[in-house]
């Protein structure tokens, strides 16, 4: 292979040897050639070796639609991929091959299960995070129950709007409002994986109405939280109701801390500092992905001791009772919640309107905290208490103090309450 300094005018005259394939390699930049065929085709080449030491050559394309710069640019570029560990050719073969896989996607199933593995990886759509297991678990169940069943045969390019809306229809009389609204989000997820991977160009579900989503104001009255609190603590001795002391305990935790369901399933002891008195969630793990820090009340250190007691030596404080190097999942609670609720007689609360409960209390005349603090300890990131939304971005104060003495008020007002004996409280057995 003779090796010359390459130049724009030698590599327009370059003729082969012997009317025989020639390549000229470049001096300048080591791996690469300008090949020319005995029919005159000119095209650029890249040799390099693998990690293991392979010998391989990649095209970098014709000389007609690539300069000489722009070639030796492509080499410095391959060259360093070479060097971090990579071997071009087998990334150009796999890029190839996902591109033939992709063009052959057709039905929702095929979109479908494609879309739930990028969103995994976060290459579900432009920019994208990776989607938490929690939502992609969720979501896949809707797809699953609802979406494959009826459509799952179908052409992503032949389901038309009417298709759409009739599968919603169908799913929220057969079923529930909010079961059809999560169907039509996770088709909507999947429309809009597949308009950017240039799968189909339009998207039905733009159009399509869900049942719209009733607001919950359900507060717990004073005696309801009482009868709530007694029926958790005595549940290990009720008949028929099977719920585990861990996962009352979790309850509880949510009830004093008004910490979601998913943070407080998911804590782990690493998240507790005992000495500053407070909890660490990592935005991971929060709604709006950002690190939200709660004080514990005398209350909760109470309430998170003994779930460590029982918990063992696993790494969460609410561990799984078959995988304990996994926490219980947030249904956990819900299941739980309905079925105490329903031994004592409570109707119509869920374990968010615990949230909703005490925020109420804390700006109700008898604790008087601020609308604005109570979001902090909600962690509501969209309340910015009446000042510019660009304030939140750089104000990064977590008025520890202050949320430490609200959540300490309501910790007391919960002591008092549950601790008052009530004519209506009702003991499960």
């Amino acid at each position: 292979m003779p090796k010359v300094a390459l130049t724009d005018a030698f590599c327009r005259s370059a003729k082969p040897h012997e009317c025989k394939l020639t390549e000229f390699a470049d001096t300048k930049e080591r791996g690469l050639s300008l090949r020319v065929t005995p029919q005159g085709v000119k095209s650029w080449t890249f040799r390099y070796r693998t990690a293991a030491n392979e010998q391989k050559r990649i095209s970098l394309g014709r000389l007609d639609d690539v300069s000489l710069a722009a070639a030796r640019a492509a080499v410095v570029a391959e060259r360093a991929r070479v060097h971090a560990g990579q071997d071009p050719a087998a990334v150009r073969k796999a890029a190839k091959q996902e591109a033939i896989e992709t063009s052959r996607l057709e039905t929702v199933a095929e979109v479908g299960i494609r879309y739930f593995s990028e969103a995994a990886a976060g290459r579900h759509r432009p920019n994208a995070r990776q989607k938490r297991q929690s939502t992609l678990k969720s979501e896949r169940y809707y797809f699953d129950r609802h979406v494959l069943p009826r459509l799952g045969k179908e052409k992503l390019s032949d389901l038309t709007r009417a298709r759409v809306q009739a599968l919603v229809n169908a799913v929220a009389d057969e079923h529930a409002p909010s079961t059809a609204r999560q169907c039509k989000v996770v088709l909507h997820g999947i429309y809009s994986f597949g308009i950017w991977q240039e799968i189909v160009v339009l998207n039905p579900c733009q159009f399509v109405t869900v049942p719209q989503f009733q607001t919950r104001e359900r507060v717990l009255t004073d005696g309801e939280l009482g009868v709530l609190w007694r029926a958790l603590r005595d549940v290990q001795k009720a008949d028929g109701v099977y719920v585990s002391h861990s996962v009352s305990v979790a309850i509880l935790l949510a009830a004093v801390t008004l910490q979601r369901r998913a943070e407080i399933t998911g804590m782990r002891r690493s998240e507790i500092d005992r000495e500053a008195r407070l909890w660490i969630i990592p935005g991971k793990r929060t709604k709006n992905h950002r690190t939200h820090i709660v004080p514990l009340s005398p209350l909760a250190i109470e309430l998170i001791d003994e779930a460590e007691a029982l918990a063992g030596g696993s790494q969460y404080v609410f561990p799984s009772p078959r995988k304990t190097d996994e926490p219980i999942g947030p249904s956990a609670l819900s299941h739980a919640f309905r079925r105490v609720t329903a031994k004592a007689g409570l109707v119509g609360i869920r374990p968010h309107d615990l949230r909703r409960t005490g925020a109420t209390a804390l700006t109700s005349e008898r604790l008087s905290v601020s609308r604005f603090l109570v979001s902090r300890v909600l962690n509501h990131a969209s309340d910015t208490g009446d000042t510019a939304s660009v304030t939140g971005i750089y104000d990064r104060n977590s008025y520890l103090p202050e949320k430490r003495r609200a959540l300490e008020a309501w910790a007391g007002e919960l002591n008092r309450i549950t601790s008052c004996p009530a004519s209506n409280v009702v003991t499960i057995r």
